[in-house]
Formats: C-alpha cells, sequence, structure tokens
C-alpha cells in the first residue's frame, strides 16, 4: 500500500483570476462527513434502529505563516480574509503536485466560501494564521 509525506503538500484558491497557491502554508485538513437520517419504524427487527444516507459536507482549515500583505489590496498573495465573499474554486493537493508520480498523487476540488480567519502569536513560535473554509457543492477527486 503506498504511503505519502505531506512535506509538498499544495493548497490552490481562485484569486479572481486563476487558481493560486496559497503561499508559506504549515498544514492544511479536510474534515467530509455524511449525514445519516433514521428511518427506523414500529416493531423494527431486534428491536433495532436503521438509518438511511443523508448530505455530505465538508470544510477544511490550512494554517499558514501570518505576513500583513495578506490583507493588503496592493500585494501578489491572495488576500487571506475574504469572509461574506462568494464561493471560489479550490485545488488540494495533500503530497504534492507532480503529475505522473509514484505513487500517483490526489487532487481533491471543488468550491468553498471562506468562514474564517484567525492570527495566534506565541512567545516561542512564528505568527499564523489559520484559515476556514465551508465546501459548496461537491467535491471531486482526482489524480493530480
Amino acid at each position: 500500500m503506498a504511503t505519502y509525506t505531506g512535506k509538498s503538500g499544495v493548497l490552490k484558491v481562485h484569486d479572481g483570476s486563476g487558481l493560486k497557491a496559497v503561499a508559506e502554508i504549515r498544514s492544511f485538513t479536510m474534515d467530509a462527513t455524511m449525514d445519516t437520517i433514521e428511518n427506523t419504524a414500529m416493531g423494527a427487527t431486534n428491536n433495532s434502529r436503521s438509518y438511511v444516507a443523508g448530505l455530505e459536507t465538508a470544510t477544511f482549515t490550512a494554517e499558514i505563516l501570518y505576513a500583513a500583505q495578506e490583507n493588503s489590496s496592493n500585494s501578489d498573495t491572495i488576500p487571506a480574509l475574504r469572509l461574506g465573499s462568494e464561493a471560489v474554486a479550490f485545488e488540494m493537493y495533500p503530497s504534492s503536485t507532480t503529475q505522473g508520480a509514484t505513487p500517483v498523487n490526489t487532487v481533491i476540488s471543488g468550491n468553498c466560501i471562506i468562514t474564517g480567519y484567525s492570527i495566534s502569536s506565541s512567545f516561542d513560535d512564528m505568527v499564523t494564521a489559520t484559515i476556514s473554509a465551508q465546501v459548496t457543492g461537491d467535491l471531486a477527486y482526482g489524480d493530480a
């Protein structure tokens, strides 16, 4: 079974003109869940509850090294703070964007709305920022 390292992972977000890699990224996490809907009726076999699949939802967070220019409109970097903006496209490469690699690299893509941005500062670490996003619509999984 193939295993991967995350040291070359990439997160790209659409900046209005195209997909652009988020700079100074340290880590990212994708959470996808499926709701379940109970459909148990009285007299169920063995008094057991039963369920059917409901709706899927997904969110992700990304931790980046903080840079003041992220909030500047005069910057070449993606403005990290896009709260309340329209949904934008994203691509997430957990291990690398290299095509034709063995094992094959994965890309997860879709559209998202940036829902949060927080800054964290500690006396013994770098200043970081965390971006939170809600995926809207379907997630697509493919090969890089």
